[in-house]
């Protein structure tokens, strides 16, 4: 299956910024595998499950454990919460293109937290 994002670790618990957020905050740890190539100003999305997220709830950061721009391509990486249980993750391609399985092992972190207000 192209595009694959294996879930590594999903941690729920209570965090920081006790105040600002409720009491609930998701840390997930997932692993990219055969990716398809991304064309310039194209988007790949990919979707995991994370049990307990729900549509409103804030991705405060998003992470990548591979240089995503090395001079000839460039990516920008964004997470949202998309539906009940899931969060998407895009990578769109803004300088080249990214061949297929140049993604391949990195690790993506995303913190998802609950808004208080």
């Amino acid at each position: 299956m192209a595009n694959t994002l294996t879930l590594n670790e999903v941690r729920r618990g209570r965090k920081q910024f006790q105040g600002f957020f409720a009491s609930d905050m998701w840390t997930v740890k997932a692993t990219v595998a055969d990716t398809d190539a991304i064309a310039l100003n194209d988007t790949l999305t990919m979707t995991m499950a994370v049990p307990g997220v729900e549509l409103g709830d804030m991705v405060i950061g998003v992470c990548a454990s591979l240089d995503l721009s090395d001079g000839t391509d460039q990516a920008v990486l964004t997470a949202h919460v998309t539906a009940a249980d899931v969060v998407s993750i895009y990578l769109q391609a803004d300088k080249g293109e990214f061949a297929a399985d140049a993604l391949n092992n990195a690790v993506i972190k995303v913190l998802v937290a609950r808004p208080a207000w």
